[in-house]
């Protein structure tokens, strides 16, 4: 966050341990920045220039990593020049990096921590004299994990250790930084304590507030757990929208856990076509013959055995216990770790699965404390789930004005909602290239199943070979399939992207005579009539992009 926005949600006030001077050289320096552009980040300014400080203290902030500093010859804090940097909390990661040689460091709260003119004294740099003067200080609050290895940086430090807080503050010999200190170590605290109330509190909020903000919902008429079950499974990647539509046909056809355990396989897939990820299909009649013969047709009730279905885990576990049986299990997804990182500015990757159990665990303790308030768990689950979709959303700007917990949240306190959550970068998807054939006899067209195991299993797709073909090729692939192509009718270029996989395609229409050859590769395909693709066989929404 560029420094000026940094300072313009900086309000000293807001922490009991206040300093009334903080104010009045916020707006100084604003002034100065807004006179001199860029000058105050370089360190060539002699009256005044920014440099970016950081306590940096172990998960349980007990710890400080401190460094003796040559300068100024006392256990200190770790800090550096902008040097032109204007994201002075990145500024301040890096100098934290650099000076101890940890490499695992995170913000603990993303704004400002505090704001200081500090002194600095006459000293000699690299052979260079060096003139006191002095420094707009602009500190955070940063967190590293105590077992990682620490080094010192020679042209500036002669030691860096994990001291106490206590400790940090006796060895410190430099008085005018001392009330700094305590001022710094005393707002950690009262940071601490925000983000246990925001953990506790915003669940009260956001019940209240979902019982009328929330959408309706097809799945949301009733509390009947194959309902709740189907939605959860069906939501998952994809679009409530798109979700609508799949959810009321897939009830008119299969109505309950016993339909749904006898429909055959080629229904249930012609149901589910254009859904995507079928193997979730797959896995809710593996469910449901469970369900059937080990618990007599009736829903499991208990969090485990829920959880032990086939195609269910955590998430779609805890939001049925909690809608359906109203127990305190969370259901943490994507949309509740983003609402959680935001509200706690959490700076963890949230997709590491120990930050994500850790969350989860502090959600199960928000959910047990409220319902000893007589909360109930599954509205706390549905608030949650609406908030993170229509309020707190993903990729844009959240609508900070409207959402119920505000008041609470850090990022919006803040402003760091950009930076939140910390995801790691994606790996780059594989991509395939392939030959499609959409060969077309008497209005039928070519089709085979694909293999019962791995991507899109069992279902039908159109014939296609690895790597693009020139016409003649396909022509030719045609000949030994055992069949007489007649002509290429067109060419077209499509592609499709799977969670892992971008399949690249071109896909040849060709016309096929009715007597067919014996070739070397023969394929005895199905011929499908168009009507049966429309009612019966399902392909996959890779092939439908050709018919």
């Amino acid at each position: 966050m560029d420094i000026i926005e940094a300072l313009d949600f900086f309000d000293p006030s807001r922490f009991s341990f206040a300093d009334e001077e903080e104010s009045a050289l916020k707006e100084a320096l604003l002034q100065i920045l807004a006179k001199e552009g860029d000058r105050p980040f370089y360190r060539e300014r002699e009256e005044g220039h920014l440099t970016a400080s950081a306590m940096i203290l172990d998960p349980e902030l007990k710890r400080v990593l401190a460094v003796y500093h040559n300068i100024y010859r006392s256990l200190s804090w770790t800090g550096g020049h902008a040097d032109g940097e204007r994201d002075l909390l990145a500024a301040a990661v890096r100098e934290a990096k650099e000076e101890t040689g940890i490499t695992k460091v995170q913000p603990y709260y993303g704004g400002i921590l505090s704001l200081d003119l500090l002194p600095v004294p006459a000293h000699e740099k690299k052979g260079k004299a060096i003139a006191s003067h002095r420094h707009f200080s602009v500190a955070y609050v940063l967190i590293a994990p105590f077992d990682q290895p620490i080094r010192i940086k020679p042209d500036e430090n002669s030691a860096v250790e994990w001291v106490e807080i206590e400790e940090f503050l006796d060895r410190c010999s430099e008085p005018h930084m001392i009330g700094v200190y305590e001022k710094v170590f005393a707002r950690i605290q009262e940071i601490r304590q925000w983000k246990e109330k925001a953990c506790q509190g915003f669940a009260e909020r956001l019940v209240s507030w979902y019982q009328t903000a929330s959408r309706e919902l097809p799945w949301r008429k009733d509390r009947e757990p194959y309902h709740v079950w189907l939605s959860e499974i069906m939501l998952q990647q994809t679009r409530v929208e798109a979700v609508r539509s799949y959810y009321t046909r897939f009830l008119e056809a299969l109505p309950d856990v016993a339909a749904l355990a006898r429909v055959n396989r080629q229904q249930l897939m012609k149901l589910w076509e254009g859904l995507g990820y079928y193997s979730r299909a797959a896995n809710l009649q593996k469910s449901a013959w469970i369900i059937q013969e080990e618990y007599g047709g009736r829903f499991p009730r208990e969090y485990e055995e829920i959880l032990a279905l086939p195609g269910i885990g955590e998430y779609t576990a805890g939001a049925i216990s909690s809608i359906c049986f109203g127990k305190p299990y969370p259901a943490v997804d994507g949309n509740v770790l983003r609402v959680f990182a935001r509200v706690t500015e959490l700076y963890e990757n949230v997709l590491q699965p120990g930050v994500k159990k850790a969350v989860t665990g502090k959600m199960q303790q928000v959910y047990l404390y409220n319902q000893q308030l007589g909360q109930d768990p599954g509205a706390l689950t549905q608030a949650l789930m609406e908030l993170g979709a229509t309020v707190c959303v993903p990729g844009k700007k959240p609508r900070c004005q409207i959402c119920p917990v505000k008041g609470l949240c850090l990022a919006n306190r803040n402003g760091t909602w950009k930076s939140l959550p910390v995801r790691e970068k994606k790996k780059e998807k594989r991509q395939e290239e392939m030959t499609v054939f959409l060969l077309e006899k008497k209005g039928r067209i070519a089709l085979r199943k694909r293999p019962d195991r791995g991507l899109l299993a069992g279902l039908w797709e159109l014939p296609h070979m690895p790597s693009f073909l020139t016409e003649q090729q396909a022509l030719d692939q045609v000949k030994r399939w055992g069949y007489v192509p007649l002509f290429l009718q067109k060419a077209l270029r499509r592609q499709h992207v799977f969670t892992h996989i971008r399949w690249d395609m071109l896909c040849y229409t060709i016309k096929i005579e009715e007597e067919a050859d014996m070739g070397p590769e023969r394929e005895d395909f199905l011929w499908a009539e168009k009507s049966q693709l429309k009612e019966q066989l399902p392909l996959p929404s890779a092939f439908q992009l050709f018919l």
